[in-house]
């Protein structure tokens, strides 16, 4: 953060930040105020969330998910939602035993509902052993692995909707990428929210309009903590690395190129959904979780791993954690 000499637009207090797009100079409470009241008017544009729901957002301890997740928070004594944390322990080292303990403390200071899953103890192996036995990169099998554990923890809970800490920066290169490939069905999946559908609980983007560096800015002046080391695992690919270049050369040049974008995706989003229509989801023969194939992803995986699949199993292990009778923090 570097305070100016430059006035905030709206009082007295020297400006912290320039917000090009909305042509104004913000202090730090009016920059905070400018976030949180963006998505605000984000679930109220996209319908994400409303009265009674009940949000499970998956907060991996990062600046994105950690951010998210405090102003859900504030968010939800408005709107009148039920908030409650996931936080998911997949064994990377002492990075995961400080992103497990950011979020305990986040959601404690908070008084969030906590469940944490930790992967060792419902499969018996942990990410980098699983990285091992199956060769896979491990980003991929990453995310297979959180995101069935966490759809097996929104159904277990009867969620309206899984929130995720994905923002403009994030999501905008992945939209392009699919575009240029023509994988235009999976577009249909970048914007601000899913529907809840054969089984898949529905997901929503309360960071849909908000850039990378303005959660950055966010997380520092509101003193949030969070993980500042990267994963170990993490690379960013050639192809979204020169597409992040080519759309922040593009928001210099021409301010508000990125919300407009993002915009006119979630206007179109019924378009691409209508493009190449996948086969409609199956249940898995082994969980009976939604899946492409007569066997999940994760069961095929687990059954490489632990030479039988693990899906039911783990399924039934969550579900022995009562989630729905969340007091305190629950865990595995």
């Amino acid at each position: 953060m570097v305070e100016t000499k430059i006035k905030c637009s709206f009082c007295n207090e020297n400006a912290v930040t320039r917000i090009g797009y909305a042509k104004l100079w913000l202090c730090k409470e009016h920059f905070i105020q400018f976030i949180e009241k963006k998505v605000f008017n984000t679930f109220k544009r996209y319908g994400l969330g409303g009265k009674n729901w009940r949000i499970l957002a998956a907060v991996s301890g990062g600046k994105d998910s950690v951010s998210m997740l405090y102003i859900l928070h504030k968010l939800s004594k408005d709107i009148g939602f039920e908030l409650i944390a996931l936080h998911i322990d997949l064994g990377i080292g002492e990075y995961s035993k400080i992103s497990r303990e950011v979020v305990e403390n986040l959601c404690k200071s908070l008084g969030i509902p906590l469940i944490v899953l930790d992967l060792k103890e419902l499969t018996g192996f942990n990410l980098p052993e699983m990285v091992s036995k199956t060769k896979r990169p491990p980003c991929s099998l990453c995310g297979l692995i959180k995101r069935y554990l966490i759809n097996v923890a929104a159904q277990e809970l009867k969620a309206n909707a899984v929130a995720l800490g994905h923002h403009l920066d994030d999501l905008i290169p992945y939209i392009i990428k699919n575009f240029v490939l023509q994988n235009l069905f999976e577009i249909s999946k970048l914007g601000p929210k899913t529907d809840t559908l054969n089984g898949l609980v529905g997901r929503i983007r309360p960071l849909y309009e908000v850039s990378e560096d303005e959660i950055m800015l966010y997380a520092y002046l509101a003193k949030l903590p969070f993980v500042q080391n990267e994963c170990p695992y993490s690379a960013r690919k050639g192809l979204e690395k020169t597409i992040r270049e080519f759309i922040n050369n593009a928001e210099k040049r021409h301010p508000g190129f990125k919300i407009a974008f993002a915009r006119s995706i979630a206007k179109n989003i019924e378009i691409y959904k209508n493009i190449g229509k996948e086969e409609p989801l199956k249940q898995c023969k082994i969980c009976q979780s939604p899946s492409n194939s007569e066997i999940c992803s994760f069961c095929k995986i687990t059954a490489k791993v632990a030479g039988k699949p693990l899906g039911s199993e783990v399924k039934t292990k969550i579900a022995q954690l009562h989630l729905l009778n969340l007091n305190h923090t629950s865990t595995t």
